[in-house]
């Protein structure tokens, strides 16, 4: 009986000592979007979102930070590889940085969350714009893929005024320039929002 109750106690304190840790977790994950979010705003380039925790994984799981971490880091990349283009020796570095950005954006797209999904799915649509306006504009297979982008983002977020705006004016520049696309427009809409894309970091809720 002796022996079973020690072994009760014991696991009573390692219980105890776990949930302690876990709190201090739970706590790190806030503070570190905050403070990413922070250094973001001021230095893009200088931004990351990494929680120095003691409890691997189960944080992060229960806040379900993920798909914010995610999104966060995949605009990042956007922003710093969207409009920039490099010399002769720097293009094959710029051209996997960029596409870096897109894979990390393609996750994005398949998150829980539509709204962040439908922000991803925008930012395709402009890296896929981009690569067709640098290859002369006219390549069809890349007209349907930013098309696509941005019919996908207003159907997982009919409220996106930034993707409306920009399938509405991609639209017109490949009607104006006899640009004809497979991509079906259902899904979209006629933008009165702000023209450009937003690049912001979606807000965590913490």
């Amino acid at each position: 009986m002796r022996a079973g109750r020690v072994a009760v106690a014991v696991l009573l304190v390692a219980l105890a000592a776990v949930a302690a840790l876990l709190a201090s977790d739970l706590r790190a994950w806030p503070a570190a979007l905050r403070v990413g979010d922070a250094r973001y705003n001021v230095s893009p380039a200088a931004a990351h979102w990494h929680a120095s925790i003691v409890v691997p994984g189960l944080a992060g799981s229960l806040l379900g930070v993920g798909d914010d971490v995610a999104a966060r880091r995949a605009i990042r990349l956007f922003r710093l590889t969207y409009g920039v283009h490099g010399t002769l020796e720097t293009a094959l570095q710029s051209q996997g940085a960029r596409a870096q950005a897109e894979l990390a954006l393609a996750d994005v797209v398949r998150s829980r969350n539509p709204l962040v999904a439908a922000q991803a799915s925008d930012l395709l649509g402009l890296l896929a714009f981009g690569d067709l306006a640098l290859g002369g504009g006219t390549d069809p297979s890349q007209a349907d893929r930013a098309v696509s982008a941005f019919v996908d983002a207003v159907r997982l977020d009919p409220n996106d005024e930034a993707a409306k705006v920009n399938l509405e004016l991609v639209l017109r520049l490949f009607q104006a320039h006899g640009v004809r696309t497979g991509a079906s427009t259902g899904a979209g809409g006629r933008g009165t929002g702000r023209h450009g894309a937003g690049t912001g970091i979606p807000g965590s809720g913490y």
